[in-house]
């Protein structure tokens, strides 16, 4: 019976050494060196683009005070500037690290007027020294006191390709997309988004028409006036303005009807204001006042 044991026990031995040897052959390189050749691909990603990146940027895990269209030149291992949709500062410099974490982390790591701006306390973000032309120049500034519009400095990059960098912010959660701006739309692109801001960002009191029912939508932030709430639903529905309209951050349903972008028609008939719609015409977001 010893003996049997015995053997029983070699085998299970000699299996289990088997397996781990199969699993050291998985990986040529360890854990490490995996890790650090990931930092290093994403400084050469965002480097790649010598005319910079459009990056879709939502703060809050709420989503309460909508999207923004940001644009961001990586010069070099520690340079980033950075410029905005909803301001016209010129481009802000300061700078990046890539380190090794829980994955690859790009950190904004010294202060940027223009990034920063959505991570200060509504404390700070009320003071005319950190308030940005065009953007926010109420004094009662936007956000709670502590807390402002809940900005991150630290996102887990999930993602390189040459036609996206896609991130998550390791506070909110929310995905963070960079796609690359192309050489013929780069002296024009910061442009375009701003003066669709000027466009769209006066229109309010909307209603969201499907079929024959009418809802109306009020903003989640009066101030920002980037994400929409309809009656009797909690969650808001955040979007960034585009030069056709309006991108929301995920697909959103209303009545059945899906979309994720709703484009702009210019006035015509009953739609005084115009209105924004999806491809198929099967939802209208209209503009009352």
């Amino acid at each position: 019976m010893k003996f049997k044991l015995l053997i029983l026990g070699i085998s299970i031995l000699s299996l289990s050494t088997s397996c781990e040897k199969k699993m050291d052959h998985i990986f040529d390189d360890s854990p490490s060196d995996r890790l650090n050749a990931s930092v290093e691909k994403v400084y050469s990603g965002i480097q790649s683009n010598k005319d910079g990146w459009l990056i879709k940027y939502f703060p809050s895990s709420g989503l309460e005070f909508g999207g923004y269209t940001l644009f961001a030149k990586f010069t070099n291992n520690t340079d980033v500037s950075f410029e905005g949709d909803m301001t016209t500062l010129t481009a802000q410099t300061s700078t990046y690290v890539v380190a090794p974490g829980a994955g690859p982390i790009l950190t904004f790591d010294t202060y940027n007027k223009i990034f920063h701006f959505f991570a200060l306390p509504q404390y700070f973000n009320k003071l005319s020294t950190y308030q940005l032309p065009g953007f926010i120049t109420s004094s009662s500034g936007v956000g709670a006191v502590n807390e402002g519009m809940k900005g991150e400095n630290d996102f887990l990059v999930t993602k390189v390709t040459v036609d996206s960098i896609v991130m998550e912010g390791r506070k909110s959660y929310n995905k963070l997309v960079m796609v690359p701006i192309k050489s013929t739309e780069a002296t024009t692109i910061v442009a375009a988004y701003r003066a669709a801001v000027t466009k769209f960002n006066a229109f309010s009191n909307y209603k969201f028409e499907v079929g024959t029912e009418s809802l109306a939508a009020t903003f989640a932030n009066s101030t920002t006036k980037r994400a929409l709430l309809i009656a009797g639903n909690a969650k808001p529905y955040a979007y960034r303005y585009t030069p056709t309209g309006l991108e929301f951050y995920t697909e959103y349903d209303v009545n059945g009807v899906k979309f994720r972008e709703l484009k702009y028609v210019e006035p015509t008939g009953a739609y005084t204001k115009g209105y924004f719609t999806n491809d198929a015409g099967t939802i209208k977001l209209v503009p009352q006042s």
